[in-house]
């Protein structure tokens, strides 16, 4: 019987625009390093510690704009997430949004008579270090209209977004290193006062992106 060997490989992608990577094969440690990563409230302690045989590191939370953590062991985090608001599956998608019909996804999001809210949507977000990631939404919303709309407005007072990654393991949001947020379709209940605004022109960062950074050593 031929057994897969239990790895992970941590990315750390940071709000300067690069990316470190640190890896561990012991399979114990690997579940203790999961462990210790899907923890709720990761991104408001003041430090990710990280050791090793020979090497210690000590990386300010704030200056982490997300973490991915592949592996092929199974994880403490269990998808969907069971919110008080609901259940919602994130799983991160390719760069380019697979699907351009707007009846397909909001075909999608037709609730049956005494079932939960259905929402299905494309979710790209920006973080401070040029970072970009898109997400394929599921949410099963409990309640009414007016719940959804409140679970939309405390969004941002949530540390950590977790979301799965397709080829195994997980991804880790920082809140609060996020530039902006676009889903498609929009959401029918939203907070506040929106600014009846359609996007006209969009400009890259004056400093290069973690892409162009990359560019630029390899020229």
């Amino acid at each position: 019987m031929t057994t897969i060997p239990t790895d992970l490989t941590i990315e750390l992608r940071s709000a300067n625009g690069s990316s470190t990577e640190f890896y561990q094969a012991d399979e114990e440690r690997v579940h203790e390093a999961l462990r210790l990563l899907a923890a709720p409230r990761l991104f408001t302690q003041p430090h990710l510690l990280l050791t090793s045989q020979h090497c210690a590191s000590m990386i300010p939370c704030k200056g982490i704009d997300m973490i991915l953590a592949r592996t092929s062991a199974r994880t403490p985090l269990k998808f969907p997430l069971n919110l008080p608001a609901g259940q919602f599956d994130l799983v991160q998608q390719p760069d380019a949004w697979p699907d351009n019909n707007p009846a397909t996804v909001e075909g999608q999001n037709v609730q049956q008579h005494g079932q939960p809210r259905r929402r299905s949507s494309q979710v790209e977000i920006h973080t401070l270090g040029g970072w970009t990631v898109t997400l394929k939404a599921e949410a099963m919303i409990r309640g009414n209209v007016q719940d959804e709309r409140q679970w939309f407005s405390h969004l941002p007072e949530v540390p950590t977004i977790p979301f799965r990654l397709e080829e195994g393991g997980f991804g880790l949001l920082n809140t609060a290193n996020i530039m902006s947020v676009s889903a498609w379709p929009k959401p029918e209940a939203l907070p506040g006062i929106a600014l009846p605004l359609a996007l006209r022109r969009w400009t890259p960062a004056r400093i290069k992106s973690p892409a162009n950074l990359a560019e630029a050593i390899h020229s």
